[in-house]
């Protein structure tokens, strides 16, 4: 079930931020600093800060752009699909092996979904405060093949419970999260 979303604007802002720097970054390093290192006219210092000039915003960006989520989904047991009363019970009463389906973005916007139990999570002020819960991944990712990458470790879930039927579900999971603190 849907319990928090950041919003429609703001995921489709941030997934063409992402991709947008790749485009610069493709276009400075394989168009532009070719240009100004083989020309005769310009001191040897150009093409390297041309370069960076396409990295930095590619960098600043996926730094402070990679834990956004867009999505957080709770996994319901059969019972409590039943009704809104049983729903709010048992999130009220919600076990440490609760799973929660966080959606993040790739570099290129693309969507990622990391299976979490609600004991996992932690709060945290990761990355100046932008990740604001975070989980242990070293386990996760020792068995995980290298083509995979690394397992998905900070979350930013910013603002309140969103437009939706039950956001008010996601208020009590954070409130179980924070007690973790």
């Amino acid at each position: 079930m849907l319990i928090y979303h950041a919003g429609t604007g703001r995921a489709v802002f941030i997934g063409c931020m992402k991709v947008t720097t790749v485009f610069i970054f493709t276009f400075f390093t394989l168009i532009v600093a070719p240009i100004h290192f083989y020309s005769d006219e310009q001191p040897n210092w150009v093409a390297p800060a041309v370069t960076l000039s396409g990295l930095l915003p590619l960098v600043f960006v996926a730094y402070t752009t990679k834990p956004f989520v867009t999505y957080v989904h709770l996994l319901l047991p059969q019972f409590a699909r039943q009704s809104r009363e049983l729903l709010f019970r048992y999130a009220k009463a919600l076990p440490k092996d609760a799973v929660l389906e966080i959606t993040t973005m790739n570099s290129f916007g693309k969507p990622v979904v990391s299976r979490v139990k609600i004991g996992e999570l932690f709060p945290s002020k990761a990355r100046f405060g932008l990740a604001n819960y975070s989980r242990d991944t070293t386990k996760i990712n020792k068995s995980r093949p290298w083509w995979m990458g690394k397992a998905v470790g900070e979350f930013g879930i910013h603002g309140g419970k969103g437009k939706i039927k039950e956001g008010g579900v996601w208020e009590i999971v954070r409130s179980h999260i924070e007690k973790r603190r």
